[in-house]
């Protein structure tokens, strides 16, 4: 049974076999590697100990170093080690990115130490092995640390004097205990920052006349309407949970404006000789600004000649006019809710071309392009996690020796971030390890590409299979 033993900081070794770094030859690489892997992270991480010191609700975890007498072995909180060693002895981080930055915080160190660590202890590397696995790696399934979701981030962010997002004071205005919104709120749980982007657009006000202060939460309609303007939010919300809405309905800035144009005949704008909200009007105004009743007067379009002054249109659904989004032209997407975080120099490197390329006239780049990136992430987490080679791949020792093939670096992969093998996300991924698959986003079709000159890749075609392959990329990189 594990328990708690308190440490001096010169008796925890950093974990050779680290999964986050990969195998290290000496303590020197361990701290290299981290470095190179956390960089700004890991001085920001710094600073955050001196400020508060070690958390006692994430305690750091270490076994007896059987090689050498006295020392022990983080199994968990390497980085919080390395940290603290750096600024104890600045020397460590000579020559990286992070040099001049713990240089300043080794003096601010030295005033406020922190060289007695109480850590959890393990008999053996693995008893600590099973919960290692439940804290990084079972997160989906429930069993795992769970990271707060973008509401609960926002709340605490309220509550802890950070600056609120517009979407928790959308959900304070218009929860209740309803069936309707209950189930409008669960459809959205995953998809609050997306809402906040809609929130954030400037034609959220000049097109449908709703305001909302981010600092106080006040939400006001420009006519004073209460009732329309609860009404027209929860519209805009259905909007997102609709199953035909798609992230690229609101990815630019056109997009967002296109999007919002679509409620405009349910707008709570003040009309002409209309007034806006006042006292009585059971909303606030804007934090600092009084009620008003001289609004300016809203344009009238020209009219032809000998034409009548236009009317007020007739209430149309929502969605008709939605506008069809334009084709990405890029291999990736370049920005928005569909990119995610790739560490390392090549990786990231390699991934950030796929966001630029254009594919049409550049097909074969593209598609080279798709294909390594598939291939070293995979390899980069196999070895990361210290995944074993199967016995049926005979005569290799690493993940990066040439002879493995790409299908079987995948299906190892899978096992990692989808160890159920039922995730219905990665079916596409799946599917493209069969090597009798012609999908365009196969394996086989992959390889064809660059083994048979009569397969000549189409750009759609190269774009779909980014599409293919993107959740499992996207998951592959999160359990980095």
């Amino acid at each position: 049974m594990a328990s708690f033993e308190a440490f001096k900081l010169t008796e925890l070794r950093l974990d050779h076999k680290n999964y986050r770094i990969g195998a290290a030859a000496s303590q020197r690489d361990a701290i290299a590697a981290i470095i190179n892997d956390q960089q700004d992270k890991l001085v920001n991480l710094a600073e955050d100990l001196l400020a508060l010191g070690l958390s006692p609700g994430e305690p750091v975890w270490v076994t007896r170093d059987t090689d050498t007498p006295g020392m022990y072995i983080v199994l968990e909180g390497n980085r919080r080690v390395a940290a603290l060693k750096i600024m104890e002895a600045p020397a460590l981080a000579a020559g990286t990115v992070v040099e001049k930055a713990f240089s300043a915080l080794a003096g601010q160190f030295s005033e406020k130490p922190i060289r007695q660590i109480e850590a959890l202890v393990f008999a053996t590397r693995d008893e600590a092995k099973p919960w290692q696995r439940r804290r990084h790696m079972t997160s989906v399934s429930g069993v795992g640390l769970q990271g707060w979701k973008p509401l609960a981030k926002a709340r605490a962010n309220r509550d802890q004097g950070a600056k609120a997002q517009r979407f928790l004071a959308v959900v304070d205005y218009l929860q209740d205990d309803s069936d309707e919104w209950a189930g409008l709120a669960d459809v959205l749980d995953p998809k609050w920052t997306t809402v906040d982007r809609v929130l954030n657009a400037s034609t959220l006000s000049t097109v449908l006349g709703i305001s909302i202060n981010p600092k106080t939460g006040i939400i006001v309609f420009e006519n004073g309407k209460e009732e329309d303007g609860r009404s027209l939010l929860k519209r805009v919300l259905r909007g997102i949970a609709a199953p035909e809405f798609r992230f690229s309905d609101i990815e630019s800035d056109r997009d967002r404006e296109a999007f919002i144009a679509r409620f405009a005949d349910f707008a709570v704008k003040v009309k002409e000789g209309g007034n806006a909200a006042s006292p009585n009007s059971g909303v606030e105004p804007p934090s600092g600004v009084a009620p008003s009743t001289d609004q300016p007067k809203l344009p009238l379009e020209p009219q032809p000649p000998g034409q009548p002054a236009a009317q007020p249109k007739a209430t149309a659904a929502p969605f008709k006019t939605k506008p069809i989004p334009a084709p990405r032209g890029t291999l990736a997407p370049r920005t928005g809710g569909q990119t995610f975080s790739v560490k390392g120099d090549r990786l990231n490197g390699l991934y950030r071309e796929c966001r630029v390329v254009v594919v049409k006239n550049n097909e074969n780049a593209a598609c080279f392009l798709l294909r390594v990136f598939i291939e070293l992430s995979s390899e980069a987490l196999l070895e990361e996690k210290g995944i074993p080679i199967p016995p049926s791949v005979k005569g290799r020792s690493n993940w990066d020796d040439t002879g493995i093939p790409l299908a079987v670096k995948v299906n190892a992969v899978l096992g990692v971030i989808d160890d159920t093998g039922k995730s219905k996300t990665l079916a596409q991924v799946r599917v493209a390890c069969d090597p009798k698959s012609t999908a365009s986003f196969s394996i086989s079709t992959l390889h064809g590409y660059f083994h048979n000159r009569h397969m000549k890749p189409d750009s759609m075609a190269i774009i779909d299979a980014w599409d293919a392959w993107e959740i499992y990329l996207q998951q592959l990189h999160a359990a980095r």
